[in-house]
């Protein structure tokens, strides 16, 4: 297999906001029972001249081998989130689970340099 790189394509996103991660707990809200977090990402971009917002809403949790039940319980409890947040569920939101550590580890470097470049942009001279 042979790959090409092709021509560059605009891409216009107006901002990239990372909302507070919310904790998910098996059991009682107690650090203890801490068992994953929702991160909750909003990508704002314009699309025929209109402004959108696309939402991600990526749920990260301890166990990478859990039952399908259990995996649709976490997805259930992430469109609660949306619910409580009035997000509507629309072709503009993507649920996804972080099942895997690769990913995890590259969703980690992206909010750190998220973080990085804030800090950068609102430091005060």
């Amino acid at each position: 297999m042979s790959f090409t790189l092709g021509n560059p394509i605009a891409v216009a996103t107006n901002f990239i906001r990372s909302n507070p991660a919310v904790p998910i707990y098996k059991g009682e809200a107690d650090p203890s029972n801490l068992f994953g977090v929702i991160y909750h990402i909003e990508i704002g971009y314009t699309e025929n001249n209109k402004d959108k917002i696309k939402q991600y809403i990526i749920i990260d949790f301890k166990e990478y081998n859990l039952s399908s039940e259990s995996k649709e319980e976490l997805i259930n409890i992430a469109k609660s989130y949306c619910e409580s947040k009035n997000i509507s569920d629309s072709d503009e939101l993507e649920i996804t689970l972080l099942d895997n550590e690769e990913v995890e580890n590259f969703l980690e470097k992206v909010f750190n340099n998220m973080k990085v470049i804030r800090g950068l942009i609102s430091e005060k001279h």
